[in-house]
């Protein structure tokens, strides 16, 4: 059952407050549900309290009534706060576990997207040689999570270690309930940490105030992190009304590189965690909104395919949009329920040409390629460049596939894109086609003041010096862009 402290975490806009401690927990309080407030309530009444007062309390117990019902978590997979995060509203969110090294690494696969649009969000768990766990980027704290993770903890020790690699909310918005599930676990947070459209405190997003930090430069972390741990943090990268910020983790014994979305691989084979309910696979499997596709491995992987597509491009070029009438008018509840029935697009040309543009090797996600990493190419290329020199055998990213083997000569091969060059033959280079929608917004942003221009690339004309000059550099509360060097 979720704790009630952990909702009022989230609960930032309501008078309710982070951290109150005089609320526990909402199964220990469900003798004081709605109907026994309300019998407060009307003691208050005769006590002295305004028509005016008791309304607004009575107002104030039918909302604390509807949360605790809208947040019960009634099976292991169900997750309290799911509609907190407002682009993975699932309240079901299954756990596939995996050992990916015996006894040292282990991780943790849910499920994270919207519109059946759903991809692998991952929580990788790794033991400290000194004794005790490691996770890095946490993902929802459902029971069957909880119970997977106790079982690590029963053979390895606690968890000392609780890692947000990024900045980003599909990360961040998980680890302020993981963290109060392990109170004597230190929390650590990429700097330059936001919110939108209105900036909080990480204590009003969940992180306990007296035991979080911001990640430190290597030279200051905890000595079992040196033991055990490189990492480096690329960014903040600041823009006007957000940022990217990530900080990767070499483990040293097993030569595995940790990241959350510097690089993903993306490849035919469907991810297990999107097989367990293959549902979405087939929604997008369907050319039409009348077409009928049965449950087969080659069905699943056409649906994997749009999925990935969807989820890198947001409008991949093989789809045309229905009007929105249109789209209501043709819904066919009959065939899929989902959605009342509505499937908003058809598949007209080949998604499979789009889709094997992006395989072959590691690739840097094309919303970060055309709208992020492209306003700071020096200081992206210098951070590529120095994860490279670190020995790497595997890598494990936050989405898309797992345990992918991998050097660091191939993570920088990956970042290739920043170069005046452009990528090398057979490495992954998303068609400009698919690539549309997101030089649309480049633009729009652009003209918005949103985003900075671009520089110009390395490997042209223009020197480091005169490039890094043409960068903008923002700050925000006191947290600035890192500049690189001349």
């Amino acid at each position: 059952m979720i704790r009630l402290s952990e909702l009022l975490c989230f609960a930032t806009i309501s008078t309710l407050i982070t951290g109150a401690n005089s609320f526990s927990n909402l199964e220990s309080t469900s003798s004081r549900t709605a109907t026994s407030l309300f019998a407060d309530l009307n003691d208050g009444e005769e006590n002295g309290l305004s028509r005016r007062q008791f309304a607004e309390l009575s107002f104030a117990a039918t909302g604390l009534g509807i949360s605790f019902l809208g947040t019960r978590e009634t099976t292991p997979t169900s997750y309290g706060l799911w509609g907190i995060l407002p682009v993975g509203t699932y309240r079901e969110k299954k756990t596939l576990f995996q050992e990916v090294v015996p006894g040292k690494i282990w991780t943790l696969d849910q499920k994270f997207g919207i519109l059946d649009v759903q991809v692998p969000l991952r929580m990788t768990v790794v033991k400290l040689s000194t004794g005790g766990l490691f996770v890095y980027n946490p993902v929802a704290a459902t029971q069957e999570c909880l119970d997977m993770l106790n079982d690590i903890i029963k053979e390895n020790g606690p968890i000392r270690h609780i890692v947000v690699g990024s900045v980003a909310l599909e990360h961040k918005v998980y680890a302020g309930v993981m963290a109060q599930k392990f109170p004597k676990a230190e929390v650590w947070l990429t700097p330059g940490q936001y919110s939108f459209p209105v900036d909080l405190p990480d204590t009003f997003l969940g992180f306990p105030l007296s035991r979080t930090k911001d990640i430190p430069k290597p030279e200051d972390a905890p000595e079992e992190w040196k033991q055990d741990f490189d990492f480096l943090t690329l960014g903040p990268l600041i823009s006007r009304d957000g940022a990217f910020g990530e900080t990767v983790f070499r483990h040293k014994d097993t030569k595995t590189l940790i990241v959350t979305d510097t690089v993903l691989e993306v490849s035919e084979e469907v991810p297990e965690i999107c097989e367990l309910d293959p549902a979405p696979l087939l929604y997008h499997a369907r050319d039409t909104v009348s077409q009928v596709v049965e449950n087969t491995p080659e069905v699943r992987k056409i649906g994997w395919r749009r999925i990935a597509l969807f989820g890198l491009f947001f409008t991949p070029s093989a789809i045309d949009i229905k009007d929105a009438d249109v789209a209501f008018k043709e819904r066919r509840p009959d065939i899929n329920s989902d959605f009342i029935g509505i499937y908003p697009w058809d598949w007209v040309r080949d998604e499979k040409t789009s889709f094997d543009a992006l395989t072959g090797g590691l690739l840097v996600a094309p919303i970060l390629q055309t709208l992020i990493l492209n306003r700071n190419p020096i200081e992206v290329l210098d951070f590529a460049d120095a994860v490279s020199k670190w020995d790497i055998e595997r890598i494990i990213p936050a989405h898309f596939k797992n345990d992918l083997k991998y050097t660091g000569a191939d993570f920088k091969k990956a970042y290739t894109f920043l170069q005046n060059g452009g990528e090398p033959k057979g490495q992954p280079k998303p068609l400009a086609a698919d690539l549309q929608l997101l030089k649309d917004a480049e633009q729009n942003l652009l003209a918005q003041g949103a985003i900075a221009p671009c520089p110009p690339l390395p490997g042209g004309d223009v020197s480091r010096e005169d490039i890094i000059k043409q960068t903008v550099y923002n700050c925000r509360d006191g947290v600035c862009m890192p500049k690189a060097s001349f």
